[in-house]
Parts: C-alpha cells; structure tokens; sequence
C-alpha cells in the first residue's frame, strides 16, 4: 500500500517543478512516472525512512517496471529515473519539514552501480560520418537544406525543436553564435535562454555558411533558418511566418529520407546533439573546457553531460590513460580549484 503522506510529498514536488522549473507538459508526464516508481518502491515506508528501504532504489530499478512488459529496463532510463531521485529527496530535505536528517551525502549513493552485464550506449554521431554527410551532393534545394540542417545540427548540440523554430536573426556565422531565445520564437527545453555557439569546424562551416547565404537571400531576418518549403513549388516558402507545433516531424521525415537516398545510416536529431558533445568531451584538455561544453548544450550543471553523454569507448579510455602522465601538470591550478568548487556546489545543489 502507497503511504498517503509519501504520496503528497510527491504531488507537491511535482507541483514545485511545475510552477517553480516550468517543466513543459511533456517533461511532467515523464516526471509523473518517474516518481511513481519512487512510491511503489517505498510503499508503507515513509520516505523519511529512506535511506533504511531494502532493496535500495537504485537495486529495485534494475528488476522492476510499471509498463508490465518483460525484461530490465534501459540502461539510460534507470539512470534517468535515478536522477530525478536524488532531485526529489534534496527538495524534500530543504523544503519539507521532518526530513532534514536526509544528508547529501545518502542522497548521492542514489545511483546506478556499474554492472558488467550493462550495456554502454555509444550510439551518437561519429565525426566522420557528419564528415560524410557534409561531402555528399546535394542537388535540390530540399537536399541542400536537409545536409545543411544535419550539419548545423552536429556543430550546435542543439535539441530539435529548437532548431525548427529558430529565425535566421538568431545565426551569427561570422562569430559563429546561436540565440537560442525563447522571446525570439525558439522552443528550447523548459524556455530556457542561452547565447550558444558552433563547433570551429571548417569543412563543416562551409556547408552551413551555404545554406546561410542562401536562405538570407530570400527572407527576412525573421524567417526561419530551416526554412519551409512550398509543397506546390517545392521551393521557399516566403509567406511562411509560423511553424507548426509538430514540424520536428517533418525534419526527421527529411532528413531520413535523404540519408537513405545516400545509403548513409540514420541517427535520430538527438544523436547528432550526443556527436556533438562527445565530439568536444573526446578534446576537453581541462575541467574548465569541460564547463564550456557543458554550458553551450545548455545543461544546467555538469553532473547532467558526465551523466548522460560522457561514455567514453574502450580504445578511447586506453588512449586516455596513457596519456595522463605525459602532459605534465595543469597550468593553472587556481583556474582548475575554482571549477571543481563550482562543480561540486553544482552537485550538492542537484541537476534538472
């Protein structure tokens, strides 16, 4: 039986990220069943007990699920799911009262152990498949707009529903910025606002700087820098002054279907934002190239890219570790300090 006082703890919390965090409705239903796994797993035990409930969460993860379907749950939504744990009980611990005896230090045991049978998810867009698709022929103006959007795509990190929606005033080629602004139209997650920036990448720039000065050439700055395309014409589409609520769709249908005509493998837009980050993570020298990786994918602290992004592939690791004592020491220790203090009041703060 789900304890009732557990049950309010959860309502309010999701009420605070709701009102407080702004949590888009998509990201509430995720919420919702997160937690629903946090009250079926405590059940009678108040969570003001939390921390003696045996199996712990993160053991119970492992073999449960409410979807009734067989099997173990993804590596990535276990560690979702974990996460969202350890969001939930700091808020309980700093906002309810009778729970500030839950230390942060029980708080972050709330993670996934590294089982051998667990597969790592390397999935995500290598460098030189972008380099691929950046060297393929694109005739139609359909074609040229899809390798571009790919290209733009692996250069930014950026989710794809904000990159439907972003007008062509937000692109700055020439410093190579992104306006990722909700007030200027763009549907970043949970509204946030951030100057971004393009990966340095020449041979990948040119092909963005084409389509740049060719979609300038027809629209205003207001126009979108994925511009739609007329279905009479098949050209673009100058009166087109909004995009639709599901337009995503309709770049993945492209970007799929010119993929295939090149034999080239499909990723989903969100493998590209993955290519993009292990793209920076691979040639991070410091934490605090690290810090910037983090910040221009708009994660709110770096616990969330080391979480879900930094997998490292074993040639890589090898390579890594047999380095580490061929560089010498970092040349600047306070810069090195002063990150890691920002990184660990990130941590004891909790992610998003």
């Amino acid at each position: 039986m789900i304890n009732k006082i557990n049950w309010r703890m959860v309502k309010r919390y999701l009420a605070y990220r709701q009102e407080v965090d702004m949590l888009s409705k998509s990201s509430m239903r995720v919420q919702v069943i997160e937690t629903r796994y946090l009250l079926e797993w405590a059940q009678d035990t108040p969570f003001s007990r939390a921390a003696t409930i045996r199996p712990t969460f993160p053991e119970y993860m492992l073999t449960s699920r409410l979807d009734g379907a067989d099997g173990r749950l993804s590596a990535g939504y276990v560690k979702k799911t974990l996460a969202t744990a350890r969001l939930f009980f700091t808020w309980l611990s700093e906002n309810e009262t009778g729970y500030k005896h839950i230390k942060q230090a029980w708080i972050k045991t709330v993670k996934v152990k590294r089982l051998s049978d667990t597969p790592k998810n390397k999935d995500y867009v290598t460098f030189d498949e972008i380099l691929k698709i950046a060297s393929c022929p694109a005739r139609t103006i359909r074609e040229r707009r899809a390798r571009a959007g790919l290209v733009f795509l692996y250069l930014s990190g950026m989710r794809i529903g904000a990159f439907v929606s972003l007008p062509i005033q937000a692109v700055d080629m020439s410093n190579r910025s992104v306006l990722q602004f909700p007030s200027m139209g763009v549907r970043t997650k949970n509204s946030k606002a951030a100057k971004t920036f393009l990966l340095d990448i020449p041979e990948l720039l040119q092909v963005v700087q084409e389509w740049d000065d060719e979609v300038r050439s027809v629209l205003p700055d207001t126009g979108f820098w994925f511009a739609p395309l007329s279905p009479q014409t098949g050209q673009i589409d100058l009166h087109a002054l909004e995009v639709g609520e599901h337009r995503h769709s309709k770049a993945r249908k492209d970007f799929r279907l010119w993929l295939a005509q090149e034999k080239l493998t499909y990723h989903s837009p969100h493998k590209f934002r993955h290519g993009h980050i292990h793209y920076g993570l691979e040639r991070a020298e410091s934490i605090a190239d690290f810090k910037a990786i983090s910040m221009n994918a708009m994660h709110s602290n770096m616990e969330i890219t080391d979480t879900f992004y930094s997998v490292l592939q074993d040639e890589e690791i090898k390579n890594r570790i047999g380095k580490l004592n061929k560089g010498g020491k970092s040349r600047d220790r306070g810069e090195v300090i002063k990150v890691l203090k920002d990184l660990l009041s990130s941590i004891e703060g909790g992610s998003d």
